[in-house]
């Protein structure tokens, strides 16, 4: 296991080929999976926003954390869907316009 540096997450390394995020109350964030053998060791970058997962398979990965950054990638990957859609309401078509990236 590895703690973030601000001491507010736990990263874990599993035999089930994938790495996890847990809450300090011990309640799971998310699960990291990509590794095709279980995963041996895993570390945080100095800042927080970076994991480093190493695996039997002979690999390392590295995992974003920056969430600010994920919202503006999903909102650019979203933006077509958002604005053409006939499906979309009018206000659900300006849910990613103050996100930033491609959308402003």
């Amino acid at each position: 296991v590895a703690f973030s540096p601000d001491g507010k997450t736990i990263a874990s390394a599993s035999y089930d080929k994938t790495a996890k995020l847990w809450r300090m109350d011990g309640s799971l964030i998310t699960t990291l999976k990509g590794h095709e053998a279980q995963v041996l060791q895993v570390a945080f970058s100095p800042d927080g926003k970076t994991i480093a997962s190493a695996s039997a398979d002979k690999t390392v990965k590295l995992w974003n954390l920056n969430l600010d950054n994920l919202l503006v990638q999903s909102c650019n990957w979203l933006h077509d869907y958002l604005k053409n859609s006939p499906n979309i309401s009018e206000n659900d078509k300006h849910l990613c316009d103050d996100v930033g990236g491609k959308l402003n």
